[in-house]
């Protein structure tokens, strides 16, 4: 079954979502504690056998789900980009009005940095934004799947400025950039028991970039 592809919104391309079989309790489990000991080890630092001994299996058991760990940081990461497709990018693709898009693109990136986070950060979010350890050939179809987020972002953005709804001078590329990092930074410094629900982060934290950029 051919992936159904989804409208575009100034990438040139038609944006494809990639079509995977659900995702298991115990991949979920892996996928959890690899990407926290990847931040707190370092990928070098990690070994197979403190993957299998976070998730209380053996090796062999672990081997079962993944053939290497440099396949299972390119899961991760896809994983990760899988989840911004479905959360974000194909429900913002389908709004026709840009200032409503570009709402509805940064409340809902903020609850996908947020949600799955622990005591210490969402390590999912965390890998993805610092994808160190894949192979260059792997990095590649990361990078180009976050390019094509970028382009979606980038022209909503410039679709706003056509339009005159942007304050004068903002770069649309420049802007793109920063609401990507602030945002992605959410992953190391929301907490579920903070006194911000991730609904009311999500309002404040597109509040504050849409008053940096909208004309007033």
């Amino acid at each position: 079954m051919k992936p159904r592809q989804l409208p575009d919104r100034g990438t040139g391309e038609p944006a494809r979502r990639p079509v995977r079989p659900p995702l298991g309790e115990r991949e979920g489990q892996i996928y959890v504690a690899a990407s926290r000991l990847f931040i707190q080890k370092g990928f070098a630092g990690t070994s197979m056998s403190d993957i299998a001994e976070a998730v209380k299996i053996t090796k062999a058991g672990l081997y079962h789900f993944v053939d290497s760990k440099e396949e299972l940081l390119f899961t991760i990461s896809q994983f990760g980009m899988d989840r911004l497709d479905e959360q974000v990018i194909a429900p913002a693709a389908a709004i026709a009005d840009p200032l409503e898009r570009l709402e509805a693109i940064l409340k809902a990136h903020v609850q996908n940095a947020g949600r799955a986070s622990r005591e210490d950060g969402n390590p999912l979010t965390i890998v993805v934004d610092e994808p160190g350890g894949l192979t260059p050939e792997h990095r590649k179809v990361i990078e180009g799947r976050k390019r094509a987020y970028l382009d979606l972002l980038r022209g909503t953005l410039g679709e706003l400025e056509v339009q005159g709804r942007l304050t004068e001078g903002v770069d649309v590329t420049a802007a793109a950039f920063a609401a990507i990092g602030a945002i992605m930074w959410i992953g190391r410094w929301w907490r579920p028991d903070g006194r911000l629900s991730l609904e009311e982060t999500a309002e404040q934290v597109a509040a504050v970039l849409l008053n940096g950029v909208l004309r007033r």
